[in-house]
């Protein structure tokens, strides 16, 4: 077996193109997280054409994220109890957004169906979530994992980049119903993807393992994890604290004066350094010392989070939230590696879930929380002290859990 430099070749990012079904589970993933991104921007036009109240459009999120917090652990435990395949086989629910498409064609669409149709997509995307996270270990090998979950991590931000705008091309000219359509085709795409898997998928322990019992030995296995609750502590902390995005339009048109315009190059910068590093992870291959590589990526984060507080400068503010997508990213991929290699296949369901509701509370309440302090301190301020809380926060989990900061990857291979 050829060796590059201390890697092995199977190792190598490009070996993942040689894993058929690793290739069409990430195709019908992009295909579906796309899709998504259309009916996201249909809704929320939509609703403000109906209502025109910018809180309107809020609640749309909330009607969201509250079923998707409450539900993920019930994800998690279907994700560890059934076939994960036929499980997101089932949520692919291309039905609502078809529904929203032919009642917005008829005239008859309403600030209340939107908010139904919100609350049943959350419901069937915390069913699904867990088990898409889950899956990713049986379809490559354990060498590759760190590559696949970096490429698999492209989804997150390439849609956000590129999703919206192909999105608002199509909403203007074809209208909201040519969006939901999109997504329809999207939830296609990723239910024939799943029927094209080829691999073996663990069944799971079956229905009677879904009980309290079973949630609770889920819990205390990350609860008791030496390595995995510290990440998902030190993932919802960074996040929480250090989470800016709410105080863009502030930065646009109050402190940077670049309007709208600007503002939508703020909202893409993170994404884009995201993007750059997932795809340097996924070509490059694994770390040996993961987690050193997870705090340098926190640390990034809440640096350029300062810096970025006290800029004034769009071009130095562009270049800093590049950074802070990038060391998030970074540490964000190598956690999840972590956590999929140390958890055992029938637990790695409900660790996924409990992982999620703190990556997904963590930039929520985030923005909130940056929102109430910029409120009091003004907008700079709320962003200098997230940034240096996230570094607080760094210093502390370092010094508490010094076995983190000492994890290697186990497939590291020195040949």
């Amino acid at each position: 077996m050829n060796q590059i430099g201390n890697i092995t070749e199977d190792s190598s990012g490009f070996s993942l193109l040689r894993h058929r079904d690793f290739c069409v589970f990430w195709t019908g993933s992009f295909l579906s997280s796309i899709g998504t991104q259309f009916t996201t921007v249909a809704m929320a036009w939509q609703i403000y054409e109906l209502t025109n109240s910018p809180l309107q459009i809020g609640l749309l999120g909330v009607a969201r994220a509250l079923p998707q917090i409450a539900l993920l652990l019930v994800g998690g435990l279907l994700a560890d109890a059934v076939d994960r395949r036929k499980l997101m086989m089932c949520t692919q629910m291309g039905l609502f957004s078809t529904t929203l498409a032919w009642l917005t064609l008829a005239g008859k669409a309403s600030p209340q169906m939107l908010y139904i149709a919100t609350v049943f997509l959350a419901f069937f995307t915390s069913l699904e979530q867990p088990s898409r996270q889950s899956m990713i270990p049986n379809l490559v090998p354990r060498p590759l994992l760190a590559q696949a979950l970096a490429l698999q991590g492209t989804q997150r931000y390439v849609p956000i980049i590129a999703g919206p705008s192909i999105a608002g091309v199509v909403l203007a000219v074809w209208g909201p119903a040519a969006c939901y359509s999109v997504d329809a085709c999207s939830w296609l795409a990723m239910l024939a993807a799943l029927i094209l898997l080829r691999a073996k998928i663990p069944q799971g322990g079956g229905w009677k393992t879904i009980s309290l019992a079973s949630l609770h030995e889920g819990l205390q296995f990350v609860w008791s994890h030496g390595i995995i609750f510290p990440l998902m502590v030190l993932d919802f902390s960074a996040t929480f604290f250090g989470n800016v995005r709410g105080l863009f339009p502030i930065y646009a048109r109050d402190i940077l004066f670049v309007g709208p315009k600007g503002l939508g190059i703020l909202y893409a910068a993170r994404a884009v350094g995201s993007l750059i590093a997932a795809g340097s992870m996924a070509l490059f291959g694994p770390v040996r010392h993961g987690g050193r590589w997870i705090f340098l990526g926190i640390g990034i984060y809440g640096i350029s989070t300062v810096l970025f507080s006290g800029s004034q400068l769009f071009w130095f503010s562009i270049l800093m939230l590049i950074l802070t997508g990038a060391g998030d990213t970074i540490s964000s991929i190598l956690r999840s590696t972590i956590n999929q290699l140390s958890t055992p296949d029938e637990l790695r369901g409900r660790m996924s879930s409990i992982n999620s509701i703190f990556t997904s509370s963590g930039p929520q309440l985030g923005q909130f929380e940056s929102g109430l302090v910029a409120a009091w301190l003004g907008a700079q301020l709320s962003a200098l002290t997230g940034g240096l809380a996230t570094l607080l926060v760094l210093a502390i989990v370092a010094g508490t859990f010094p076995r983190m900061r000492r994890f290697e990857n186990p497939h590291f291979s020195t040949g």
